[in-house]
């Protein structure tokens, strides 16, 4: 079954930034346990004035628990800017799937699963966002091994044809300025960084990083890689950044246009007091 593409109109201020770009802030994998948040995250400063848009590239909770997703919401308030979110594959364990969506729409957050929005500012600049999951399934023969393990192939490959052509149906229908990609899992193994070769077909997939190549994005954001680093880019080019909090400690901030990141990062915004 085709997924639903969605486009909604979000209106943003007018970016401090040159007219044609948006300011992204984005983050993943902050992993709010049923005890609340972590440990190791500080309170979540107001980003009004510095990005129009929050980015969570998946794994807001730890177990996709209604109760870590209720806090985690209550944490990301404090952004008090629109949030898009995907989700992770933490939050996919959950058993209630549509009062997990109902949650976040009622705090406020878009959730991306195999759909597309469009932030228009008013300025003229329309910023396409599609998100997605993603899923495993490796970087055969850019990376890693040629198969992985026997009993995961035949569900991961369901999987990522599925995803992969949710993201191929919501990028071929997007008119914007511009387009940014939202996954949880890798479309590249240039972000995986310290992540252990055998565990590559459990990070990501190359047909994601195909499908953004064919779609001339300007920017891809992923999470997952806790063992990964931040700035990669697809077999095509087109600029990739690996936000898991593990890796990154905080918000990162970028600015994004037609040709992709510019500055080429904004900077970023503390939130980890140390590596988790």
């Amino acid at each position: 079954m085709e997924p639903s593409v969605t486009c909604h109109p979000m209106p943003i201020r007018r970016s401090a930034v040159a007219s044609g770009f948006a300011r992204i802030a984005a983050t993943g994998d902050l992993h709010v346990s049923a005890f609340g948040r972590p440990v190791r995250l500080d309170p979540l400063p107001d980003l009004r004035g510095q990005a129009d848009l929050l980015v969570v590239a998946g794994d807001i909770t730890d177990s996709g628990l209604l109760t870590e997703l209720d806090a985690a919401v209550e944490f990301l308030s404090d952004a008090r800017i629109p949030i898009v979110a995907v989700l992770g594959n933490h939050d996919l364990r959950t058993r209630r799937r549509v009062a997990f969506r109902r949650i976040l729409t009622r705090g406020g957050i878009q959730l991306l699963d195999g759909e597309s929005l469009v932030v228009a500012g008013d300025n003229g600049f329309r910023l396409g966002i599609v998100g997605t999951s993603g899923c495993g399934g490796g970087f055969w023969p850019e990376a890693g091994p040629e198969r992985f393990p026997g009993r995961a192939m035949k569900a991961l490959a369901i999987r990522s044809k599925r995803e992969t052509e949710r993201l191929e149906i919501c990028l071929a229908a997007l008119e914007s300025n511009a387009r940014l990609v939202v996954t949880h899992f890798s479309p590249t193994p240039t972000t995986l960084g310290r992540e252990p070769l055998a565990k590559y077909w459990m990070l990501g997939n190359s047909e994601l990083g195909r499908v953004i190549d064919r779609h001339g994005v300007a920017l891809a954001i992923h999470g997952h890689a806790h063992l990964g680093n931040e700035i990669g880019a697809t077999h095509g080019g087109v600029p990739v950044r690996n936000v898991a909090l593990p890796v990154t400690n905080g918000i990162r901030l970028f600015h994004v246009g037609p040709e992709g990141v510019v500055e080429p990062d904004a900077g970023a915004v503390a939130l980890a007091k140390g590596a988790r």
